[in-house]
């Protein structure tokens, strides 16, 4: 049996805010604060999908940078 992996309470509530702004696929997110910053990581299903994630992360933390490292992985 494959268990999921544990994930932090940001990428938890970050990936809830991403599905409640539109039904987009963002895989492997992990969402990683610190004083100035919020970086996100993973895979995105589309360009949109990265900017939702961005929205959600600045909703998140309005007075951080966000750095979106997602990866946009377009399905073939």
């Amino acid at each position: 049996m494959r268990t999921q992996p544990r994930t932090n309470p940001e990428t938890d509530r970050c990936q809830e805010l991403i599905q409640q702004l539109g039904s987009v696929s963002v895989n492997d997110l992990h969402v990683e604060a610190d004083f100035h910053t919020v970086t996100l990581t993973g895979r995105a299903g589309s360009w949109y999908a990265k900017q939702l994630a961005t929205t959600a992360a600045r909703r998140m933390y309005p007075n951080h940078r966000i750095d979106n490292q997602l990866q946009v992985v377009l399905p073939r």
